[in-house]
């Protein structure tokens, strides 16, 4: 529970010291990156921190590789 908020947390002071950054100087695409990219991240984050089984991408790359022949 605590690691989750501290993810959270840690998540939203980044957030706020960097979006107005990005902001002031007008970079919008940056600013969209990064937020869908934090965003994104720290979803993945609270998820291992609750013990969630996430798939591991080497495992579809295994078998394809395995369907394939090699």
């Amino acid at each position: 529970m605590w690691s989750m908020v501290s993810i959270i947390v840690l998540a939203l002071g980044i957030f706020s010291l960097e979006f107005p950054r990005l902001q002031k100087k007008n970079r919008k695409k940056e600013a969209w990156f990064f937020t869908i990219f934090l965003l994104s991240f720290t979803i993945i984050s609270v998820l291992e921190s609750s013990e969630v089984n996430l798939p591991n991408p080497l495992d579809f790359i295994q078998s394809f590789y395995k369907m394939i022949g090699f």
